[in-house]
């Protein structure tokens, strides 16, 4: 058998972990285990060893090929260990299989500055996966014989999630972080009411749940996306008139003469980033124009558009639009046009936004 030892903080896992870990399983015919290293209390955001674990767990139970070890975290230790021991240990563990030890271009690059390099790579066979901006030295791939697999990178890390600039992981390990309020999740909590943080995360999960049914998720980073846009979309909510205004001047220009209810779209996408670090356009347009909508919106505008007015929390029976939104999102969007255009009409409304307008005479004609 062969055995593929996979070491880093994981902290925490995260989809291109993933897909390093089974690319390599499939090229060496292996087992892949996950080593996870304890974290220092020095580190910011940091979770307990057990969160971290049940990570883990959530993120590779559908995949047999990946398996953990905790070899690293029972050792004792509250900082990281030296690999050296970790490879000792499973030539203990598998005396008779041929192991592997996979890291990433970005640390064989400097492999050469690791304690007892030349040994590891001795008594193992390196193995590195391609991560974008790194070039592995040749010296390096012959002083320590290493191989390289070839495979699709991808931008992102565990710092990222953990600051919620991109939440690149499966979805089963967002819902943890969220349902034990980890990482991002206090700093998002203290920026809204009890009752508004319920709503955004019920709206975040909506939009998740009709992106999914519409087959719009199937590249995996996009779960994440469609979540932080639900999630965000109110977050200026809690700021004061004046600051909202004061951002839309000046940041805003052209829509300082909307009604005053939509300012908080268009704060919100400038908090979410110049606090959050979102640089995802989609994801700024659908928190920018969640409120009144404009016309030529994408897939992800419409369906935030409709989460946010939607939101069983919302007191109504909402069922049967929702219904038709995860049946066909574009023709179910135009039904929520419809209803909400009833709304307005009935309760004499009509008074439109220029962008409310624009968006029901490009979607209503």
């Amino acid at each position: 058998m062969n055995i593929i030892i996979f070491g880093g903080s994981f902290d925490p896992i995260h989809i291109g972990h993933l897909n390093m870990a089974r690319k390599a399983a499939k090229d060496y015919d292996a087992v892949v285990y996950l080593v996870p290293s304890p974290i220092g209390i020095w580190k910011a955001q940091s979770v307990s060893k057990n969160d971290k674990l049940n990570m883990l767990k959530l993120a590779i139970e559908d995949y047999p090929e990946l398996k953990i070890d905790e070899f690293e975290l029972n050792s004792g230790k509250d900082t990281n260990n030296y690999s050296i021991d970790t490879v000792e240990y499973f030539i203990k563990k598998f005396p008779n299989d041929k192991i592997y030890f996979l890291i990433g271009e970005d640390q064989a690059m400097n492999f050469h500055r690791w304690i007892k390099a030349k040994e590891i790579s001795e008594l193992v066979q390196i193995i590195y996966y391609p991560r974008s901006g790194y070039s592995v030295p040749l010296e390096n791939a012959k002083t320590f014989h290493m191989k390289f697999i070839k495979g699709k990178t991808f931008d992102m890390s565990s710092t990222d999630i953990r600051d919620l600039s991109k939440l690149n992981l499966p979805p089963k390990v967002l819902n943890y972080i969220i349902e034990h309020e980890l990482y991002f999740v206090p700093r998002v909590k203290a920026m809204y009411t009890e009752k508004r943080y319920e709503h955004v995360l019920s709206v975040a999960k909506l939009a998740c749940e009709i992106a999914r049914s519409n087959g719009l998720l199937n590249e995996p980073l996009n779960y994440g996306r469609y979540f932080v846009a639900g999630y965000l979309h109110d977050i200026a909510k809690s700021m004061s008139r004046e600051e909202q205004i004061e951002l839309i001047k000046y940041n805003y220009p052209d829509y300082d003469n909307l009604p005053i209810f939509s300012y908080h779209q268009f704060a919100g996408s400038i908090i979410a980033e110049q606090q959050f670090g979102i640089n995802d356009q989609e994801i700024l347009d659908s928190i920018r124009f969640h409120a009144t909508g404009r016309s030529e919106m994408s897939p992800m505008e419409r369906i935030v558009y409709a989460s946010d007015k939607l939101d069983p929390l919302r007191g109504y029976d909402s069922s049967k639009l929702i219904a038709l939104m995860k049946i066909d999102y574009a023709k179910g969007f135009e039904e929520v046009l419809k209803a909400n255009k009833r709304y307005l009409e009935a309760n004499g409304k009509m008074t439109m936004n220029p962008l409310t307008k624009e968006c029901f005479d490009f979607y209503l004609k």
